[in-house]
């Protein structure tokens, strides 16, 4: 996730409104990616970071910022786990149900907490451990261990969520050094080249017809819409107010499973999914708690 400096007052509906703005982008972004599911993954992830290649580095021009950032190492690394990621989330979701692969990425937000506490020595209460099990439940349900014997995909989708705590810590850290811009310029660069070289190397490109072109560079621009839209949300409004509309992810990406690819989940996807969503609302009601308190304390 990305943060930008605050600029006046807060504005917390037009935060929400971009917050769901951003979970729609997700979501057909998503679908675009099961739709294109036939094509090389490397060729998707190239096209997928085309647009940040293309336009990024205008709008770093425009106000002139640097290139090249400041923590250069930690822009490389991090950029570098964000590509693992962003293989495992398409290949979940090319290889299984669209709502099932969202459901899973989704979890990436219980995998922070759990990360801080482990490297930051933060504790963890018993009403999150709570919250935990509730999220553990419903990925069992998604995941339905011993009901099918293909569960690779799942796995995989399930190491992205956990390895994108990881790039969200290194945001974090970044968001001191350098401009969220500059962050995602590394991140569509390092991994758009990569890519690239990827696909020549193995030689597998495939010419797409007009339709399939057409969504491929569509795919780009919803991708970085969608990180446009989460940094504005997230700069129009408090964290903790906003992060829980994108787990509204999982509800559009049901619908477009629905309309586009006539699939829909089975009953344990979507109380799984709904254990998760309710998980992800108990976890904001904490936080905003928690929150509260701290304030009510500094008084």
């Amino acid at each position: 996730m990305l943060s930008l400096e605050k600029n006046g007052e807060d504005k917390p509906s037009v935060g929400i409104l971009m917050m769901i703005l951003a979970s729609i982008c997700f979501a057909v972004m998503a679908a675009m990616v099961k739709y294109l599911g036939h094509l090389p993954l490397t060729e998707i992830i190239f096209f997928r970071n085309l647009s940040i290649m293309l336009i990024v580095p205008l709008m770093l021009k425009n106000k002139k910022i640097s290139f090249w950032g400041n923590n250069k190492l930690l822009l490389i690394l991090r950029s570098l786990l964000s590509g693992f990621i962003m293989v495992a989330y398409f290949y979940s979701i090319t290889a299984m149900n669209l709502t099932d692969a969202v459901t899973i990425k989704q979890l990436s937000p219980f995998f922070i907490i759990l990360l801080a506490s482990i490297l930051l020595r933060e504790k963890i209460s018993f009403k999150l451990v709570t919250i935990f099990v509730f999220a553990f439940l419903g990925t069992l349900l998604v995941i339905k261990p011993g009901f099918r014997l293909n569960m690779y995909p799942a796995i995989i989708g399930l190491l992205g969520a956990v390895l994108t705590a990881g790039s969200h810590v290194a945001v974090r850290r970044l968001g001191s050094t350098d401009h969220p811009l500059v962050i995602v310029n590394y991140f569509g660069y390092i991994i758009g080249l990569v890519a690239l070289g990827i696909l020549l190397w193995q030689g597998n490109f495939y010419i797409p017809d007009i339709l399939n072109l057409f969504i491929l560079n569509l795919l780009g621009l919803v991708g970085l819409g969608g990180q446009i839209a989460l940094t504005k949300a997230y700069q129009m409004a408090p964290t903790k107010l906003v992060s829980l509309y994108l787990y509204s992810q999982i509800i559009f990406s049901i619908f477009l499973e629905i309309l586009f690819f006539q699939e829909i989940p089975d009953l344990l996807s979507i109380s799984g999914a709904f254990l998760i969503i309710i998980s992800g609302y108990l976890n904001y009601k904490l936080n905003l708690k928690l929150k509260q308190k701290e304030e009510i304390d500094l008084l």
